[in-house]
């Protein structure tokens, strides 16, 4: 078997496990060839109804209509990115009053800013919103020089190295769930209906 499959996701930690998905499955089916496109939520839902997504993963919230899909619970952790020299560096956790007076760098999804206004609740409306972004590594490049305090999640900050930029959890905890999904009832290419087929087999969306 022989093709295209393309998957549509963003900067989360539930990617290490689509990468382990995908290492298996061209172990079995080598002649594939697996386009990743990086993007938000919205983004990827949109191109997915347009027919230029096969696959995606979502972040919580997220319209499942027309959509059949797997959760991933608590698969995420949201955090704040810190540089090395910054004194927050020591709490082993960081707290809704240790970002009221920061410059942040919010995410510029919807769904996601809604979930962090959740967090800080009555607190929301005195925050410092410097900047916002719809993915975290460049939101990651700001706080690295000084310029910002990303609140994202955990996802790809964990490969940073900690000399340029250092990741704490919000406590109380803050997790977000993830949505492996695909469109229902529509003809897909051969490639692609297996490629469905193994994800619905796949033991490690279980966590």
């Amino acid at each position: 078997m022989e093709g295209t499959v393309t998957v549509g996701c963003g900067e989360f930690t539930a990617v290490e496990v689509l990468a382990e998905f995908c290492r298996q499955y061209r172990e079995k089916y080598p002649l594939v060839q697996i386009a990743i496109h990086t993007a938000t939520a919205d983004i990827t839902y949109e191109m997915m109804n347009k027919g230029l997504v096969d696959v995606g993963l979502f972040m919580e919230p997220v319209n499942t209509e027309g959509l059949e899909y797997i959760r991933i619970t608590d698969s995420d952790h949201w955090v704040v990115g810190l540089r090395p020299d910054d004194p927050l560096v020591k709490k082993d956790f960081i707290e809704k009053e240790d970002l009221i007076d920061k410059p942040l760098i919010l995410p510029e999804r919807t769904g996601a800013r809604s979930l962090l206004a959740n967090w800080f609740g009555k607190d929301f409306h005195r925050l410092h919103v410097a900047y916002t972004s719809n993915l975290g590594t460049n939101a990651g490049i700001l706080a690295s020089k000084g310029a910002g305090y990303p609140v994202s999640l955990e996802g790809a900050g964990r490969y940073w190295r900690e000399d340029l930029l250092i990741q704490k959890r919000l406590y109380p905890e803050s997790t977000s769930n993830t949505v492996v999904a695909w469109r229902r009832n529509i003809p897909n290419s051969p490639v692609v209906n297996k490629f469905i087929e193994e994800i619905k087999a796949f033991d490690g969306w279980k966590n």
